[in-house]
Order: structure tokens, then C-alpha cells, then sequence
């Protein structure tokens, strides 16, 4: 299949993810509507829903035999990652005013309802994760390993590695522990539990995990790189910041070029990992684009 056939796939994943997350969640005119309009806001409102589409993805890797699971496991995970991004932007961590081309949500609802959308969408995720369809054992699988992904050990912790080690000297080992964590764990996590749903062999579950660390990690250098290089109304987001504020970053330790060689290698070996188990080529696509985005 050529490029623009992926890319066409990628359209219509993109198009299922969004009108099955506008179905699962809450209405805006529910009690209380302030919230719930919030909640929706912060998830609907642009996005390449890229986790949701790994995880379809993945599910079909290994025989695609629940693919309205994998959909709302995929919609489940984007909850969280819209979670993150609420909470990311409020003042007290990165102060952003501006997402997806929009308002952050603190700015268009208020700080207090900002983080308790940000609360409910994370309750959400395991909402529609453990109503998902597929079997009780594999639901199981999968919610741990949302749980682990974005909890101290990895999301979470790295996220406060990140806001810690601002102004301090980046080191590759620091910079590894930001990134692998604050970004990567849960693009793996995508992976794995499309895999775990489809009933993928653990060792087959822990080299796609791998594999999506990898391109995690391709995805966060090239997210770097896009504030370095990248233009504001293409990326949707304010850019420059992390110089301003001394962030640990893969330019600010290794350069540009490196940044984006070290990028397209990481992906190639994802790309490569994902391969042996049989990938058509899909992924594949999927691993480049994430090393190589512009907004």
C-alpha cells in the first residue's frame, strides 16, 4: 500500500475515533453542564489522536478480533492524554494560553473547572476502558497497563522530573528519564493494550511495548524540535517557551541535526521491531509521521 493509502487509513481511524469519543462522552447539557462542556472541550477539540490510532493499530497486528474494544480502549486512552494536557497547561505547571489552535481550557472555563475536568476525564478513561467489550481478563491487562503508564512510576513522575529540572545542566541520562517517561510510556502503553485486547502472546506484548517506547521517544524529540523550529499557527500552540524556562530538552543537550537524525533512528528501529511481528506497513507510517511532525 502506497504513502497516501496510509495516510488515507490514517483519516479514517482519525474520523472513528472522533465521532466514537464524542458518543462516549458525557453530553454537555448534563448536570453539572459547566464541567461536562469543559470535559468535552478539552478531548474534542482538535487532536491527531495518535494513541487511539496505535492502539487500533496494534489490535490489528495481532488479528483485529474485538475492533469496537480497540476503539474504545483507543478513546479511553485518549481521555487521559486530554487529562494531561489540561492539567499541563494550568499556571502552576506550564502556563500555557493557547492548544490546539484554542484557548487552553483554564483560560476559556477557569482554573478551578479546568482541573476538575482534567479529574473526571481521567476517571473517564477507566470508565470506558473497563466497559469496552472485550474479554474480563484481557480489560483487566489493559487497565493496568493505563494505570502504570500514567501514574508516579512513569507519566506523572516524569512530568515532575520535567518541571524539576528546569535550569538544570541537561544530561542524556536526565533527558532519557524526562522524555521515556513524561512521553514515550504511554505511546508504549498505546501499543500494549491494543495487543493485550487482541490476545497477543507476552512476549509479543513486550516487544511492541518496546517498540513504542522507541518511537515515544522519536515523537517527544521531534515535539522539541517543533518548539525550536516549528511555526505557531501550524503547531496550534505557543513555541519558545522551553528555552525561556531552561527546559531539559533533546536540541538543548545534542542540537538540531542530531535531534532530528537521532528522531528518524528511533523510528526506524521501532519500525523495524514492529515489523517481525508482522506489520504491514501501517505502523511503520505511523513511527515516521510521529518523528517527523510540524504541528
Amino acid at each position: 500500500m502506497s504513502e497516501r493509502n496510509w495516510a488515507g487509513a490514517l483519516g479514517a481511524d482519525r474520523l472513528a475515533v472522533n465521532e466514537r469519543l464524542a458518543a462516549l462522552l458525557p453530553p454537555g447539557d448534563l448536570p453539572p453542564a459547566s464541567l461536562h462542556e469543559a470535559m468535552r472541550y478539552a478531548a474534542l477539540g482538535g487532536g491527531k489522536r495518535l494513541r487511539a490510532v496505535l492502539c487500533i493499530a496494534a489490535h490489528r497486528l495481532f488479528g483485529n478480533p474485538y475492533p469496537g474494544a480497540a476503539l474504545d480502549a483507543g478513546c479511553a486512552i485518549e481521555c487521559l492524554h486530554a487529562y494531561t494536557l489540561v492539567h499541563d497547561d494550568l499556571p502552576a505547571l506550564d502556563d500555557d494560553d493557547l492548544r490546539r489552535g484554542r484557548p487552553t481550557c483554564h483560560k476559556k472555563f477557569g482554573e478551578a473547572v479546568a482541573i476538575l475536568a482534567g479529574d473526571a476525564l481521567q476517571a473517564e478513561a477507566f470508565d470506558v476502558l473497563a466497559r469496552c467489550g472485550a474479554p474480563e481478563e484481557r480489560i483487566a491487562e489493559a487497565v493496568r497497563v493505563l494505570a502504570r503508564s500514567s501514574g508516579s512510576r512513569f507519566l506523572v513522575g516524569g512530568q515532575t522530573a520535567d518541571l524539576e529540572g528546569e535550569g538544570a545542566t541537561p544530561t542524556d541520562d536526565l533527558v532519557r528519564f524526562i522524555h521515556g517517561r513524561k512521553t514515550a510510556e504511554l505511546i508504549a502503553a498505546s501499543l500494549s493494550i491494543g495487543a493485550a485486547i487482541a490476545g497477543a502472546p507476552e512476549s509479543s506484548r513486550r516487544e511492541i511495548h518496546e517498540a513504542g517506547r522507541l518511537a515515544g521517544l522519536a515523537f517527544q524529540i521531534s515535539d522539541d524540535l517543533l518548539d525550536v523550529l516549528g511555526i505557531e499557527e501550524q503547531a496550534g500552540k505557543g513555541l519558545r517557551k522551553d528555552a525561556e524556562r531552561r527546559k531539559i530538552t533533546y536540541p538543548a543537550l545534542h542540537g538540531v541535526e542530531r535531534s532530528r537524525a537521532d528522531a528518524g533512528r528511533l523510528a526506524a528501529e521501532a519500525a523495524r521491531r514492529v515489523a517481525a511481528l508482522g506489520d504491514d506497513g501501517y505502523l511503520d507510517f505511523l513511527f515516521a509521521s510521529m518523528a517527523e511532525r510540524t504541528s
